[in-house]
Parts: structure tokens; sequence; C-alpha cells
């Protein structure tokens, strides 16, 4: 399944889309009563929404960058958002102070009490535009936005409560509710910060990202209703803003699809090509397997080793063995009799003459085979896995005498060296635990060894059946494309798992510029539509009439 991040960045592009349609409604409202008045305070005011609309046409097509990738305009859209945003407020603000208020007209006899249908709130006089601007001053540019929203909520709900506009309510609450928005918003500043708690709160597509949508479809939702209300009192309005509606849905509709095939697409060939990476992990296992045996006959066709097990010469085999570790990068070298005796444990040479007739390997060798297989031990923090192989020793009769074992340690190393050459996280299981990693945790250079996979899709297919599983899936609290292949010891049996993968952002870093691209293509044709939208509403309009 596609991330959590494809579906958050186009509900941004949804709503914000949204958000715009309604200030485009509110812009026509107050357009067409100056039409007929023509004086500044509509002026102003219908200033203010087009701009608005503008604003989140605008913050629509923007991109969260730490997942999409760097956005082909940098921070220019961001930028002229908060322009046009400000200036969009600022043009509402100065309309409501050039508005006089409608005060409630006083009668004999009657209270202003008496006459609302709503008792008057308790509250302290609102000086509307000089507080706020102060409060802007004071706080400075970044928290002009919400002390915008907030006065804007401000000024129409005096105008509803001291006035007779009582229809304005609605308005306050959506400003007072597009003003949450902008306050949460300012989270987003902190996204810097080096405190993980902090950070998962504010990064994109955290709890405060999803609370600041949430409150801006709110308040669009709260205007939007208000809105329509007085525009379906004219035919021309209706049929105009039914157009642009089915239109907006027309695009959401076309872009989403288009960006979740495009992201689908993108995320099948990145799987398709961490399978073919797992490959180059498992070349580099056989390639380690390749060179144990051939350290194990390079000691069995020792002339001297040969000699030395023929007469059981402990002393001369440890002699012989003491930088065979350390030279060969070896973790292991034991050499048997022909009954399985032990002669020597290089890493270990005081502990000898014990028998291990019972290793697999071992009577493999004994019988004329040179084999490799994987085995796993258990260590302190994590189980460990290592190849191990096992050749005979053959006397100058060609006859076996013994058997030589050399083994290598399965350690970081080896998937430090997937990652150099190819990017990619990588892991080895043994069985479902980690027992070498390149995955860390959010220090950067703890390795999360032991760490077990629960996933049982992955445990019935890679595990259970020996197939190989590829997919998204949740890897130490991230979202990784994944492919996971089966570790097989020398009968066949699954004993472990190869892991390949990527975060899956990167899949939607790689197709970030043709997503912003989409929105900015969906934008412009949404505007482009306007126009002919407003003449086909007009001639319908005419023609019924």
């Amino acid at each position: 399944m596609l991330s959590l991040q494809f579906f958050g960045q186009n509900l941004h592009f949804a709503v914000n889309l949204f958000a715009a349609l309604v200030f485009f409604a509110v812009f026509w409202l107050y357009f067409d009563a100056w039409i007929n008045k023509k004086n500044s305070k509509e002026l102003f005011k219908w200033a203010g929404a087009l701009l608005l609309f503008v604003s989140f046409l605008l913050h629509a097509t923007a991109i969260e960058q730490s997942v999409l990738g760097r956005s082909i305009f940098g921070d220019t859209t961001q930028a002229l958002t908060v322009i046009f945003r400000f200036l969009g407020y600022a043009g509402l603000i100065i309309g409501q102070i050039l508005d006089p208020l409608q005060k409630v007209p006083k009668s004999k006899g009657i209270t202003n009490e008496e006459f609302n249908d709503e008792p008057k709130p308790k509250a302290a006089k609102v000086k509307a535009a000089p507080a706020a601007l102060a409060v802007g001053k004071v706080f400075g540019l970044i928290f002009a936005l919400p002390v915008g929203a907030l006065t804007i909520a401000l000024l129409y709900y005096r105008r509803a409560s001291k006035g007779l506009e009582r229809h304005l309510r609605p308005v306050a609450t959506a400003f007072l509710l597009l003003a949450i928005s902008e306050l949460i918003a300012l989270g987003g500043l902190f996204r810097g910060t080096n405190n993980p708690q902090i950070y998962n709160l504010v990064k994109a597509f955290g709890p405060l990202w999803i609370a600041e949508l949430l409150f801006l479809l709110a308040s669009a939702l709260v205007l939007g209703h208000w809105v329509w209300n007085y525009l379906i009192k004219r035919f021309l309005s209706q049929l105009f803003m039914i157009f642009i509606l089915i239109t907006l849905t027309v695009f959401l509709l076309t872009t989403v699809s288009f960006t979740y095939l495009l992201t689908r697409s993108v995320q099948n060939n990145s799987l398709d090509n961490l399978e073919t990476a797992s490959n180059v992990l498992s070349y580099a296992l056989d390639s380690k397997r390749a060179e144990t045996r051939a350290n194990a006959e390079a000691v069995a066709q020792s002339s001297q080793v040969v000699s030395a097990v023929q007469s059981k010469d402990h002393k001369s085999l440890s002699a012989q063995a003491k930088s065979f570790l350390a030279d060969k990068k070896e973790s292991s070298l034991i050499i048997t009799t022909s009954s399985a005796q032990v002669l020597l444990r290089a890493e270990d040479p005081e502990r000898w003459s014990d028998s291990i007739s019972s290793d697999p390997l071992v009577r493999k060798a004994l019988v004329g085979e040179t084999a490799s297989t994987i085995v796993t031990t258990q260590g302190v923090l994590a189980p460990i896995l290592s190849i191990k192989s096992a050749v005979p020793v053959r006397d100058a009769s060609n006859l076996i005498i013994g058997t030589v074992t050399t083994s290598v340690v399965i350690d970081n190393g080896l998937v430090d060296g997937i990652k150099s050459a190819t990017g990619l996280d990588s892991a080895v299981y043994s069985d479902n635990a980690l027992s070498a990693t390149t995955l860390t945790a959010p220090d950067g250079k703890t390795r999360q060894l032991g760490v077990k996979q629960t996933n049982q899709a992955i445990t019935s297919t890679v595990l259970k059946n020996g197939k190989v599983f590829k997919g998204s899936l949740g890897i130490l609290n991230r979202q990784y494309l994944a492919v996971y292949t089966p570790l097989k010891d020398v009968n066949n049996t699954v004993v472990g798992m190869l892991f390949i993968g990527q975060p899956q952002s990167a899949v939607l870093k790689t197709a970030g510029h043709s997503i912003e691209l989409t929105f900015l293509l969906a934008a412009g044709l949404l505007l482009l539509s306007i126009v002919p939208a407003y003449f086909t509403s007009k001639y319908l309009s005419y023609q019924l009439d």
C-alpha cells in the first residue's frame, strides 16, 4: 500500500483548493455588491477575498519539501502564499473598518437586549483594527497571519453582536477557526529541533499538521455554507458556482488519480530494483562462502598439515595455524582426524581431543564431500550467523585422514559494504532476529541487533515457505519498501532471511517534481476555467430569462 504521506499531500491539495473555492465565492459575493454601488468598502472586501483565494490556490500547490524533495521553485511558493494571505487579511480588515456599524435602533420601551434574538455576551469592548495591528507589531511578522485572521473574526463578531448583522456570526466563527489553523501552522517553525518528542509533534504529516488541516477544512465548510446561502439567491451565481464546483471536482479526481498511478508505478519499479539489489547481497554471501571454502582447501592441501594430521601432532598444527585467522580474516579453524576427533581449534588451541562427529558438515567431509552452510549460534545481544565450510584432508594415496573446517561471521561489515555500493539499507536475520544490519536507532549510531521481525506475512512467505517477499511495511517505526529473501543451510532448510530496503519517502521524492507539476497544472487549469464558466453561466441564465 502507498504511504500516508502520499494521501496526506493530496489531502493538503484538496483542502486548500476547497478553501480557495470558498474564498472565490466570497469574492464573487462582495464583487457583485460592489458592481452596483462601486464604493471603497466593498472594493477592499472583494479585493481581500480575491487575494485570499490566490493565497490558498498557491498554498495548494506547495509540497512538503521534507518529504517530496526540494521544490522546483524553492521557497518562492511559500513566500508568495504568505504575502497574498497577509494582503488579503489586510484588505478585509480595512473593508470592515470603512463599513460603518449598523447599530440596533433605539425604540422607546424596548432595550437592545429585548430587540436581539440572542442574549448579548458579556465581553470586553473590541477595538479590533488598532489593537490587532499593535499586537502584530509586537509579535512580529511571523504572527501576522493568525493575528490577521483573528482580527477579522473579532470585527465580524462585533458587527453580529453589537449591530443588526447577526447573519455574520458564522463568518466570525469561520475566521476564528482559520486563525487557529494559522496559529497551529507556526509549529512548522520548530521542525529543525533536535528534540524527538517535539519533532514528532510538529513534523510534516504529524499531529499538528493534521490539526492545522482539519481546522482549515472546518473554517472552509462554515464559510462555504454561509456564502452559498447568498449565492443561490441569483440564478447566474448558482450556475457559475456549480460549474466551478464541478470543474474543481474533476480536477481533484484527475489529480489524485494521476499522482496515485504515478507513485504506484514508481513504487513497483523501486520494489523490482530492490529485488535485483537483493541478489547483490546474496552474491556477497556466495563470495564469502567460496572464500571460506578456498581457505579450508588451502589448509587441507598443505603438506605440513597432512603430515601433522597423520601423526596427530597437535603442537605442530598449532604453530602452523598461529596466524591463519588473522591473515585470512576467518573466525574459526578446526582440524580433525578421520574419526572426527579434534586435533586443533585455532581460535582456542587449549581445547582439543574432543569429538565433533555429530557435525553434519564434518560427516560430509569424511565421506569425501566439500560442503558449505549457514549456521547460527546464540550471542550475548543477538544470534550470530556464520558461513561454515568443511573439506577432507587426504594423504599421498588419496585416503581421507581428517577434515578441515573454517568459518567466518557475517557481521555489520558485510552489510555496510552493501550499503556503500548500493545506497540501500540491508540486514541479515537469524530466523526472525536481526544478526547484522545497517538499520540504526534514532541516534544514528546504535545498531538494532536482536530485534525480531514479527510481520506474519513475512514469516509465512519467507521463513515457512522459502519464497521472496516484497512490499511496504514498518521497520523500527519507519515505513520501508522492502524485499526479504530466504537464507538456507546445506540441507536446504530456511535458517534466516536477507533484507534489502529503502525508506518509503524516497518513492515520493522520486516522483516529487511530477506531483508538484501536476498540482500546478490543475490549479492553472482551474483558474483558466473561471472565465468560460462565467460566460457559459451568463448565456444560460439569459436564455432561460
